[in-house]
């Protein structure tokens, strides 16, 4: 028993040691520095609402990257989501939870449409995403006169971007998450198809019918961040020239965080412990005067660092086991 929750004290600790690292540095430096704003009051609130919304996006790209499919159409399907949902509920008066779940409805149609297209067309997913990308924008763009969608002062509809809010939404999504993640037939066969396709096939695991589930629950997630955008904001403009894919540039060090410290608890919960982490480091370097040229440099370099991480992790675990059969080895000669 004691073992038991000794291990569950060390996953947390794991868990939670990178977003803490980061903090407490800014936090010392900022305040030796005279910037004593960050990481509370309103800054605070704003590396929140950064964290749910970068890791809404960083949760549906990693649905489908981590199986081999890179989805180009992230920021039209955000786009899109909420220039339909935010003008359906603002004519109706649907309120918050209205437009909520309205958003999520019509990001997951988008993710169906687009999960039909790339199994119908068996084209590179990247390909496939790019031409939906331009579709999605060019209907964004059609609806209502290429007026996009204006919530401001709508204080009724805007409600996820503020606390607790916004905390309460993500646990909800981080619960359902896991519990499809870890708990579920689909998940399981995910988890087999991600690592070895041609095996999983051959047993017996439909690869079009799960993808096509990875698209919907991606798109539905990237309707509730498109909710989550918007009652920050209170407008959103169409966007062109495949433009909207800025949207998405956020989630890539989330991801890569989440898949590194997935393994000490789920990996939806650990890409939210990395989207606070890049919050965190956002607001950190803001404060110290970085200019966001610096700033993507930054976030390019520790992207970079977790990529090697992760792609040579295994060789960590090698010569971990290594060193055990030799310290068995050992021991075993003594006791002779």
């Amino acid at each position: 028993m004691s073992g038991k929750i000794a291990k569950i004290g060390k996953n947390i600790v794991m868990s939670l040691m990178i977003p803490v690292i980061v903090y407490l540095f800014f936090f010392i430096i900022c305040n030796a520095t005279g910037n004593a704003g960050f990481g509370v009051g309103t800054d605070l609130q704003t590396i929140l609402y950064t964290s749910v919304y970068s890791g809404l996006i960083a949760l549906a790209m990693s649905i489908n990257l981590t199986s081999g499919r890179f989805d180009f159409s992230i920021g039209s399907t955000i786009v899109l989501s909420i220039i339909l949902g935010g003008n359906i509920a603002k004519e109706h008066d649907m309120g918050a939870m209205g437009l909520l779940v309205i958003t999520l409805l019509i990001g997951a149609v988008i993710g169906l449409a687009s999960g039909l297209v790339y199994v119908t067309l068996s084209l590179p997913p990247m390909v496939v995403s790019l031409g939906l990308a331009m579709i999605y924008e060019a209907l964004g763009f059609m609806y209502n006169k290429a007026k996009g969608v204006k919530l401001v002062g709508k204080s009724n509809m805007l409600v996820f971007s503020k606390m607790p809010g916004a905390l309460i939404l993500i646990a909800v999504v981080l619960v359902v998450m896991v519990i499809i993640w870890d708990h579920t037939k689909f998940g399981y066969n995910r988890k087999s198809l991600a690592s070895g396709q041609k095996i999983s096939t051959d047993v017996g695991i439909d690869e079009k019918k799960n993808a096509v589930i990875c698209y919907v629950i991606a798109g539905a997630l990237l309707g509730i961040a498109a909710c989550v955008y918007i009652s920050k904001y209170g407008t959103v403009s169409p966007e062109t020239g495949l433009s909207s894919s800025s949207y998405f540039m956020t989630a890539f060090l989330p991801m890569f965080i989440g898949g590194a410290i997935a393994k000490y608890s789920s990996q939806p919960i650990g890409i939210f412990i990395g989207a606070v982490s890049q919050a965190f480091l956002t607001s950190g370097l803001t404060w110290l005067g970085f200019s966001s040229s610096m700033m993507t440099v930054i976030n390019g370099l520790v992207v970079m660092v977790f990529l090697i991480y992760t792609s040579n992790s295994y060789l960590l675990v090698e010569q971990k086991m290594f060193h055990e059969k030799l310290e068995k080895a050992k021991a075993a000669r003594a006791a002779r």
